[in-house]
């Protein structure tokens, strides 16, 4: 059921609205959800009869060029016998007229409201859409703005939510409009998801001033010309942030090395080489087959660069906030306790250079995509362990904070990792030689900013983070290969994503007092989220505050050998299984 409509957020949203609420999207909307196709075909057509309008109107019928499109003049001719002419010119100014009819319809029917309970977008003529986001169930709130969108000073909002095709996109507002709504949708959602009893002064929440490339705040504007353009360069991030000197940028020429280091540029020579060697070997049409490849490769590398370019990450007051884009930007804001899992990636022809890219898990993809695309998925395109550790502190409010937290990161990063549980001796047979570097460690403040930490790779190092708050279930897995080995894997599941928590290649007797100590830190957790939620108070990850609830048995053995790990007394030790031979077993936590 819908909430009524906060009058006090009402007021602070740009245009006016009907009694229940409900506003209407800029008037060049329908331009660029679709009359754009039709303004393209028309402007071929225009293009290719280009000449023969000038002939016809402008040059005499006995001149050789007319009479040498005969095709088109006796059609004109027999046009102008029959007395159709008029009729056809009248058919295409109704054309016309039409598609202006429905497009001011279109425009007329689609609007949005913002109520105490959800985002709410009714939208056709014909076939009615009402899509509705429920505010507690936001995942991020995006700005979306292709070349043209920009041009014409329009943006388009996109709300994700949990679940496949889980968005409701208000497509289009004007710029500044759509950056008020934006303040306004993330501000009534944190109230709700925080729980909290009076929300901040919607008063206070208005668009931030526009901010250029060269990091100048644009406060005032003479005339609408200009604010359009500073609207057009607008690189969306908040002053705040640009005074505190929270951001995190990425210059061009580090991001142009990094593709071309990239794996992608590494198969793609390989490829050609491989062709043009098989060509001169065996058969020279084969050489052909670099066109398409040249093609799909380029398109790839190119979509990095313009995710890439003019990236900036910076914090505001409730969220994260990632804007990116060289034809056309985006701007993602997330929300603080959104995020899933981290994950920092360092390809081998990085490594020298001491570079890392860092790439999350979020709710709100589709099945489809299942968080696989590595351009969207990216919060960091490259990066020194510096910028990899703010990225980190950004994103997960409380890792990365203080001196000994950057420690312990730059220890899973790019350290020995002495406080990491390691693989088994026999874990070679199913690392190979990734077996050196992988670990598992089980961060245990005693509040609700406990961690799980992977680390892992040989030719491309990672180390995956997790919040264990975030944690859908625990598993102990032992295929085949393990069984045989007397080893285990130890997985921990979050929503579906690119970062993947799982530890392969343990000891039996490690892996099972890691998944006990795992499980049983997922229950405390979560547990006390759940009563503090309640009671509505705020902690760590945009989550209600510790509680003084018993802790979870914490897991940092020394570098060899892992010590067995005993629950304390003030902590019910929790019913979980012992498992056996079982090829998979797992826990629901």
């Amino acid at each position: 059921m819908t909430g009524p409509v906060d009058l006090a957020v009402d007021a602070q949203l740009p245009g006016s609205s009907d009694a229940d609420g409900w506003r209407r999207m800029h008037p060049l909307s329908p331009l660029l959800r679709g009359g754009l196709a039709l303004l393209v075909i028309a402007g071929i057509i225009i293009a290719n009869f280009r000449d023969h309008l000038v002939e016809f109107f402008f040059t005499s019928g006995s001149s050789n060029e007319v009479a040498d499109d005969k095709d088109l003049v006796d059609l004109y001719e027999y046009l102008v016998e029959q007395g159709l002419l008029l009729i056809v010119l009248g058919g295409i100014l109704l054309v016309i007229l039409l598609i202006v009819l429905f497009s001011w319809l279109a425009w007329r029917f689609s609007s949005y409201r913002i109520t105490e309970s959800a985002v709410e977008v009714r939208s056709g003529v014909l076939f009615r859409s009402h899509r509705r986001a429920p505010l507690e169930r936001i995942q991020s709130v995006n700005l979306q703005r292709s070349m043209l969108a920009r041009a014409l000073g329009l943006t388009k909002i996109e709300v994700v939510t949990a679940g496949q095709g889980g968005k409701v996109e208000l497509s289009y507002l004007g710029h500044r409009d759509a950056k008020t709504v934006r303040e306004q949708i993330l501000q009534v959602s944190g109230s709700r998801r925080r729980g909290a009893a009076e929300p901040r002064a919607v008063a206070d929440v208005a668009a931030p001033a526009p901010v250029g490339l060269d990091g100048y705040v644009y406060t005032e504007s003479s005339d609408a010309l200009t604010a359009r353009a500073h609207d057009f360069i607008d690189a969306d991030i908040d002053p705040q942030a640009l005074e505190a000197q929270t951001l995190v940028k990425v210059p061009v020429g580090r991001l142009i090395a990094s593709i071309a280091l990239g794996w992608e540029s590494v198969i793609l020579v390989l490829l050609v080489v491989g062709i043009i060697v098989g060509g001169a070997l065996l058969e020279a049409f084969l050489i052909f087959g670099i066109v398409p490849l040249l093609i799909v490769m380029a398109s790839v590398m190119f979509g990095q660069f313009n995710k890439g370019f003019n990236f900036t990450l910076s914090r505001t007051p409730d969220a994260a906030r990632i804007g990116s884009g060289l034809t056309s930007t985006i701007t993602e804001t997330i929300p603080f306790g959104r995020i899933h899992a981290v994950e920092a990636r360092q390809p081998l022809l990085w490594r020298p250079l001491g570079w890392w890219r860092v790439r999350v898990t979020t709710a709100g993809h589709s099945v489809g995509q299942g968080g696989q695309n590595t351009i969207q998925n990216v919060v960091l395109p490259v990066g020194r362990e510096a910028d990899v550790l703010r990225v980190i502190d950004t994103l997960l409010p409380g890792v990365g904070g203080h001196a000994d937290e950057i420690e312990s990161l730059r220890e899973g990063l790019s350290g020995d990792a002495v406080h990491y549980i390691r693989p088994g001796k026999r874990a070679g047979a199913v690392l190979l030689w990734g077996r050196r570097r992988a670990g598992l460690h089980l961060v245990d403040t005693g509040g609700d900013d406990a961690t799980l930490r992977v680390r892992r790779g040989v030719l491309t190092r990672s180390l995956s983070i997790m919040p264990v708050l975030r944690a859908q279930s625990v598993q102990l897995r032992r295929p085949l290969v393990h069984r045989m080995l007397g080893l285990a894997s130890v997985q921990a599941h979050t929503v579906l994503g690119p970062v993947r928590m799982e530890m392969r290649g343990l000891e039996l007797g490690t892996a099972r007092e890691i998944f006990d100590a795992l499980a049983a830190l997922v229950l405390r957790v979560q547990g006390a989220e759940a009563l503090r939620i309640a009671e509505g108070r705020q902690g760590a990850w945009g989550a209600p505050a510790a509680s003084a609830a018993p802790s979870a048995p914490a897991v940092t053995p020394p570098a060899v050998t892992p010590p067995a790990v005993t629950p304390p007394a003030a902590a019910p030790e929790p019913r979980i299984p012992r498992h056996g031979s079982a090829d998979t077993t797992g826990a629901e936590a």
